[in-house]
């Protein structure tokens, strides 16, 4: 492990743990806290919050080790189609929830029982951070999630009902902190919390497993494809031979 992955690793873990005894307090407060002024109570359930957007954000950040020369290394195992795609839709149904956004899942049984290779959490990571994005372009939208089998590749669309994405910031969308741009305001003028590097993130798990993911713009709302793997099941790499102790 390099120098930059025990620093991510570190800050990533030292932080969460902080974070989370924090957060911890606050849910008890709310929880067992019969007594709270109304005032109160709004100021705690606005740290909390505050607290679950900053644990987002810490997950990018321990991501953020993609976005380096060296990367970490893949844990190659059969899936299902559908089950990658379950699991994504398992860890973006709290957010859906919270934003009030329609997700709309169009899938058929033949491709969701295609089996790929591939790193499954990090897969799943890269995967539910687009449609994350999605769900922050489209506040009270609908997210269009379109899953096919193409010439043996996996394919993901994600398409938001959000605003047309300018030709200058198309250019620039895979670069670090850009995709901030072209996320919804909320109503008291703050972007909604997103570290901005989800997209170089999922990019580059993507194109480790042997596949993209590219932006296909068109006059209102953004779709971006992702080709999750082009490895079948019967190419994983054989297991090393460990060595005979003695």
């Amino acid at each position: 492990m390099s120098v930059d992955e025990v620093f991510f690793d570190r800050v990533a873990h030292d932080l969460r743990g902080e974070l989370s005894t924090m957060l911890a307090g606050v849910h008890y407060l709310l929880r067992f806290g019969r007594d709270l002024a109304p005032p109160t109570r709004e100021m705690l359930e606005r740290v909390s919050g505050a607290g679950e957007r900053l644990t987002r954000m810490l997950a990018e950040f321990d991501d953020a080790v993609w976005l380096l020369d060296t990367q970490k290394p893949l844990v190659l195992a059969p899936i299902r189609f559908g089950e990658l795609i379950d699991e994504v839709m398992s860890r973006i149904e709290p957010t859906v929830k919270t934003r009030g956004v329609r997700l709309v899942l169009e899938s058929n049984d033949a491709d969701a029982a295609s089996t790929l290779v591939g790193d499954v959490d990090l897969l799943a990571t890269a995967l539910t951070s687009v449609v994350d994005l999605a769900t922050l372009r489209a506040p009270a939208g609908t997210v269009h999630v379109t899953v096919e089998v193409r010439d043996g590749a996996p394919i993901i669309r994600v398409r938001d009902e959000g605003d047309a994405v300018p030709k200058d910031v198309l250019a620039r969308l895979f670069e670090p902190f850009v995709e901030r741009e072209i996320v919804a305001r909320e109503t008291h003028g703050r972007r909604k919390l997103r570290l901005g590097i989800g997209l170089p993130i999922a990019r580059a798990i993507l194109e480790a497993h042997g596949g993209s993911l590219v932006v296909e713009p068109g006059e209102s709302g953004l779709t971006l494809r992702g080709v999750v793997s082009l490895r079948k099941a019967s190419e994983i790499p054989p297991e090393p031979e460990k060595a005979r102790a003695g």
